[in-house]
């Protein structure tokens, strides 16, 4: 699966189909204002599958927050780097590499999926681990219950997706040790975007 994913991302033209704009939209930005709200001063930010480093870093980096990003597609990264010069951004699979700091939030925003849903419950207990006191995570989860969906043709390539449902995210979720703040659906079942946001604190 991450092999599809790596090679879709590197091959295909996210950035070109759903990342045309550089600001987010509405319902993105109430989340990420948020999220900001329930941190320190000037906080440290980790992106699991960072991509290109737009919109979300940008915005991020331009409200006082110290970013570092993690992406699977070398493509992404260099973009990245050249979108937000003052950011640190790495080339790795976020659920795999061994993160030697902490962080005040970490933000993980359609990403999570290109796992095997498997390893979603041990990546919240990751977060969990490397998350100051108090610290806040910013996710966008699957909607559906499914082990493994591939497409042939997305934005141009192969691409592969793992989820569960929301209420099995909830209980994921609280098991890792996070309470949630707010929730809700982007879109509605059947549209090109259906996915379930969630802001969460560490306990």
């Amino acid at each position: 699966m991450r092999k599809i994913v790596e090679s879709g991302y590197e091959t295909g033209d996210y950035a070109g189909k759903f990342r045309r704009n550089n600001q987010p939209n509405k319902m993105e930005e109430n989340f990420l204002k948020k999220l900001i709200d329930i941190l320190p001063k000037n906080p440290s930010v980790l992106d699991f599958g960072c991509g290109t480093g737009i919109p979300f870093d940008k915005y991020l980096a331009e409200h006082s927050c110290e970013i570092t990003g993690i992406d699977i597609s070398k493509k992404h990264i260099d973009q990245a780097k050249k979108n937000i010069p003052r950011a640190e951004f790495i080339k790795g699979d976020f659920s795999r590499i061994n993160v030697q700091k902490t962080f005040d939030a970490i933000i993980s925003l359609y990403a999570i999926f290109h796992i095997p849903r498997e390893e979603h419950k041990d990546l919240f207990k990751k977060m969990a681990e490397i998350l100051n006191k108090n610290g806040a995570i910013l996710v966008t989860l699957g909607t559906t219950n499914e082990k493994c969906i591939e497409a042939k043709d997305w934005c141009d390539a192969k691409m592969a997706w793992s989820t569960y449902d929301p209420e099995m995210y909830k209980k994921m979720l609280n098991e890792a040790g996070f309470k949630i703040v707010n929730a809700m659906f982007e879109g509605k079942p059947g549209d090109e975007e259906h996915h379930f946001w969630v802001l969460a604190k560490k306990k």
